[in-house]
């Protein structure tokens, strides 16, 4: 049974200032209590050449939850459910995502030639997989919780779905550690239908909004798509104050740019971000296993570019991936690439400077 994990990281709590990942004060997540919200990796989904000369990710993961050491500044946390995809009249599948990301990033170098430097060893731990029996709701708050946990030790939790329906738990464990924040959302949808008859994976961030949890003026949705989205939907989250670049307003003023300008109206106000990377917003040549494809939508160079800058950033304090479907991907580009975002992500944590989360 895994017993307390002790993070040497900053404490929870609103006015937690935004910077770099180093250490502060001790605090303790306690997994005996989470242990039933949890199940373990798979350890077939590690892969190491067994060379020092050549270490890979899953040699340098930290997994074992006896202790988690002073080292550790992100959290990866698997979803394996498609409950909200099929709520939603999506093709089902991505339940495997987690497994299938996973075995692609533990095959990844740390060795980063950006930074010309590696991502270090024990910067990143693995909790696991939520535990996915039950209804949507009950997987739910579990995600929440332990997302809260991560957040309350001041680490970085990384999702890993399973459906977008997983970005309104784990953005409300933010808020319970954080307080409202704001949002980055990479997609082609607006996910803001109404929860009716129950949440689906098309529903996070109208809840999000009604709830409280996010400020309405700091959500940007971006990268969204004409013709993929109800005019009712437009309509409401406009009126709640929420802002949406589309992909065509992306495409005239450049990726870069807009995305530089997105965060800006994310994290105003001195806003915690919460960032939700959707990939069914890049087009489906690049990722074709997913719930709902695009024939266009973002280049896999400007995803994994979006991934670097949000982690970079330091009002930053969560991410998730969302909606790959390994049933209907191709030679595992799908998975790989969202591997890469999430390793994108992580050498941007390991980028900030100054201050703590």
């Amino acid at each position: 049974m895994p017993q307390a994990i002790v993070h040497h990281c900053a404490p929870g709590g609103a006015s937690r200032p935004a910077g770099s990942l180093q250490q502060n004060h001790a605090t303790v997540i306690d997994l005996n209590s989470l242990a039933p919200t949890l199940v373990p990796a798979d350890p077939a989904l590690y892969f190491s050449r067994n060379d020092p000369a050549d270490p890979r990710m899953g040699d340098i993961i930290v997994r074992d939850h006896s202790r988690i050491p002073d080292t550790v500044r992100a959290v990866l946390i698997g979803v394996p459910q498609d409950i909200g995809v099929a709520r939603n009249r999506g093709r089902v599948g991505a339940a495997a995502a987690p497994a299938a990301v996973r075995a692609m990033l533990t095959r990844l170098t740390p060795y980063d030639m950006l930074a010309a430097r590696p991502i270090p060893a024990g910067f990143l731990a693995d909790a696991g997989d939520i535990r996915c029996d039950g209804e949507l709701e009950d997987i739910h708050e579990r995600l929440r919780e332990v997302v809260r946990a991560v957040r309350a030790a001041g680490c970085v939790p990384i999702v890993v779905g399973g459906g977008h329906d997983i970005t309104y738990a784990a953005a409300a464990g933010v808020y319970d550690a954080d307080g409202a924040s704001g949002i980055i959302n990479l997609d082609a949808h607006l996910d803001v239908r109404p929860p009716v008859p129950a949440r689906n994976s098309g529903t996070s961030f109208r809840m999000l909004i009604d709830e409280g949890m996010v400020v309405p003026g700091n959500v940007v949705e971006f990268g969204i798509q004409s013709f993929a989205n109800a005019e009712v939907h437009v309509r409401w989250l406009n009126a709640h104050g929420g802002r949406i670049i589309t992909l065509d307003e992306v495409r005239a003023r450049g990726f870069g740019t807009s995305l530089a300008t997105a965060y800006l109206i994310a994290g105003s106000g001195e806003r915690h971000v919460y960032a939700t990377l959707d990939m069914d917003a890049v087009r489906s040549a690049d990722a074709p296993g997913v719930s709902a494809t695009m024939p266009d939508g973002f280049s896999a160079q400007e995803f994994l570019g979006a991934a670097r800058l949000l982690g970079r950033r330091p009002a930053t304090v969560a991410m998730d991936i969302a909606e790959v479907n390994p049933t209907y991907d191709r030679d595992n580009i799908t998975a790989k690439l969202a591997a890469y975002a999430v390793q994108q992500f992580i050498a941007g944590l390991c980028e900030r400077e100054g201050g703590s989360i």
